[in-house]
This record gives C-alpha cells, sequence and structure tokens, in this order.
C-alpha cells in the first residue's frame, strides 16, 4: 500500500513533464518543417492543427483557384490538402507528390498515389491494419444517418511509406482527382445499355438512353471503368482544404505571406507562431498542474510520515529486542532509513515504467 501511494504520486508529475515534453517537440518539429499555411479565413489553430496533423478537416475550403494562384508567384513548392474523410478511422489525405518531396517520404514498397482509386499507406496504418501492396481498403461512410452521402470508395493499396516517425505513419495518401471522387465532385456511373434495368431509365429513343439519379455509381476503379469516372465542377472551382507552402528562401516567404495581409477570404500563417501561441497556454496548464502536484507530494509525504509512525508505535517489541542484542539508536534509525529507500525506489520504478505507458497512450491520442 505504501508502494502504491508514492507512486501514485510521483507517477502525476512525471507522466505529465513527459507528455508535455513529447507534445511539445512534436508540435514544433512539424511547425519548423512547414513555414506556411494557407486557408480559408476562420480559425487559425484549427487550421494549423487540421492541415500539419490530420484531424479533422477545416470548416471552410478553398479552391484550386488559390492553389494556382499562389503556385504562379513561383516562390517555392506549394502542396495541396485535401481532408475530411477516413478508412478504418485513419485520416484519408488528398494531395500530390510534392508533399513526398517535401516530406522526405519515399515508399517501403509499391509506389506513390499516382492513379484515381490508388492510396500509399502510412507505415503504422499497413502495420496495424495488416495491409500491403495490392490489397484494397474500404472508406468509411462520411455520414451514417444521410442515405443520399456518396457511397464508401473501394481504394487499391498501391503502396507502403517507409517509417517517418510523425502524423504520416498513421495517414492514407490519395491524389487529388481520389479525393473528389470520395466527396461525390467525381463519380463514375455504371454502363447504360438495353440491358439496363428500366426503373434506372429517365428516357429512351432509338438515338439515346438518359438515365434518372438512381443509376447505380461505381464503388472502385480499376483498368475496365476508370474513364467513366468525371467531375462536375471545373478544374478551377474544385475544392482543397489548405496550402502548404515551402518558400525558396525567408524573402519569398515574408512576400507570401504578405500578399494576403488583407485578402478577405483567405489566410496566410506561420504554424510556427501559431504552435508557440498553443504551447504557451500548455505550460500555463503545466506549472498550475506542478502547483498541485507538490500540494499532492506534500500531503502524500505526511501520509507516509504518519504511515511510519504507526509503524514505530507497532513494532515497539521488535524495537526492544533490537536494543537488547546491542542494536544502538544511530543503527535503528539507519534500518528505518534503508527501509524508507527500498519503499521510495520501488516506487519510483513503478512510476516511471507507468508514466511511460501512459505517455504513449496518451500521445497517440492527443497527435
Amino acid at each position: 500500500m505504501q508502494v502504491a501511494a508514492l507512486a501514485i504520486t510521483m507517477c502525476l508529475p512525471i507522466t505529465a513533464n513527459m507528455i508535455v515534453g513529447e507534445v511539445s517537440d512534436k508540435l514544433q518539429s512539424r511547425a519548423k518543417k512547414t513555414p506556411l499555411i494557407f486557408g480559408a479565413k476562420g480559425d487559425r489553430f484549427d487550421l494549423t492543427i487540421n492541415s500539419l496533423f490530420f484531424r479533422g478537416a477545416p470548416s471552410s475550403e478553398i479552391s484550386m483557384l488559390e492553389y494556382n494562384r499562389v503556385k504562379n508567384e513561383n516562390r517555392g513548392s506549394v502542396v495541396p490538402i485535401i481532408l475530411g474523410f477516413t478508412a478504418k478511422k485513419y485520416p484519408v489525405v488528398g494531395t500530390t507528390t510534392e508533399y513526398f518531396l517535401e516530406r522526405t517520404l519515399v515508399p517501403k514498397s509499391g509506389t506513390l498515389p499516382l492513379v484515381l482509386g490508388d492510396v500509399t499507406l502510412g507505415y503504422l496504418c499497413a502495420k496495424r491494419l495488416s495491409l500491403k501492396e495490392g490489397d484494397h481498403i474500404l472508406t468509411d461512410q462520411v455520414n451514417l444517418y444521410n442515405l443520399s452521402a456518396n457511397n464508401p470508395v473501394k481504394l487499391n493499396i498501391t503502396g507502403i511509406l517507409e517509417e517517418s516517425k510523425s502524423a504520416d505513419d498513421e495517414t492514407l495518401f490519395v491524389n487529388l482527382q481520389t479525393s473528389w471522387l470520395l466527396s461525390g465532385i467525381g463519380h463514375g456511373h455504371v454502363k447504360i445499355d438495353d440491358k439496363t434495368s428500366s426503373e434506372s431509365i429517365l428516357s429512351k429513343n432509338k438515338s439515346s438512353i438518359t438515365a434518372n439519379a438512381s443509376l447505380e455509381n461505381y464503388i472502385e476503379v480499376n483498368d475496365e471503368n476508370i474513364n467513366a469516372f468525371h467531375f462536375h465542377k471545373e478544374q478551377e472551382n474544385l475544392p482543397i482544404s489548405s496550402l502548404l507552402a515551402f518558400p525558396k528562401n525567408i524573402k519569398d516567404e515574408t512576400i507570401l505571406k504578405g500578399n494576403y495581409i488583407n485578402d478577405k477570404t483567405v489566410q496566410s500563417i506561420r504554424p510556427r507562431e501559431i504552435v508557440s501561441e498553443l504551447l504557451e497556454f500548455v505550460f500555463k496548464i503545466k506549472q498550475f498542474l506542478n502547483t498541485s502536484f507538490i500540494l499532492t507530494g506534500i500531503a502524500a509525504s505526511l501520509f507516509l510520515l504518519a504511515l511510519i509512525l504507526l509503524s514505530i508505535q507497532t513494532r515497539k517489541r521488535e524495537i526492544k529486542t533490537l536494543f537488547l542484542i546491542g542494536c544502538d539508536r544511530k543503527t535503528l534509525a539507519l534500518l528505518f532509513i534503508g527501509e524508507l529507500a527500498i519503499l521510495s525506489c520501488m516506487a519510483l520504478l513503478v512510476s516511471i515504467i507507468t508514466a511511460y505507458a501512459l505517455k504513449s497512450l496518451a500521445i497517440g491520442l492527443i497527435i
């Protein structure tokens, strides 16, 4: 009981400091590698976390027109990101090959998602789901309560990425066209011919057959039907969640950000600045927790002291026997100190093991 009480008291501050340190390092590392983010006007914290760690999707979108606008500045690499979809609860992110170059991500096996319907899995996704190149994965239903929502799509796994120890390890990557297919902007209809059910036919004459909205769409892209897929928007109007910009130098970064200072629909942010603001808030919470941990530690120490005094009272016979066989007060004190040291070491060991276990669990949930 004494070991458990000490271990719990030690475990809380150790775990809190470990988690804060790990989260801080991961946030700062990811932010420093992404100089600029462009997205729709709104919550900049939401835009930053979503774009860096693919947690959910921004509440508003921008279009490919903005992507072309930033790219035409010719001040570095610009990478579009499309969020908002999942498969087996893992985020499905639409992007271009430039993303993998900027993040130095390379396939462990197979290739990057180059064709409509292809998906490349992050290292941990493939490991946890026991999937490999050549397998398939079905995307999650966007809205279970909306019968008119776009159906899940069966994606072809064309590659597995090397481990990067980042958010990319827990992500599935597709190209932009596949993301638009998942959103329902693009689709491929089952071929219409004389064998098509009359329930799916709106009108029919000698020269043409017109289908109604009930015509079944393909849920998988393959070599036979890939040419049947099409999109219902102009290229420049197709939506994207955000843009990651990697300027050539500080001057280009400053100019790019400055161009959007007064923009009414698009904002440009430096992730490292946003992350610093977030961490300031986190460290304030940590200071408060440290204060509470000190008070808890004092309470635990008093509890331990009471247990020691109670132990001395209940062991009076044992102490008297030790005196009778020649044990002096100094030796007796050393025996109690040794006993306390053993209890403390055991409690510390238990608390460290528990803290590492809790840290791994918490980091997986937070980032």
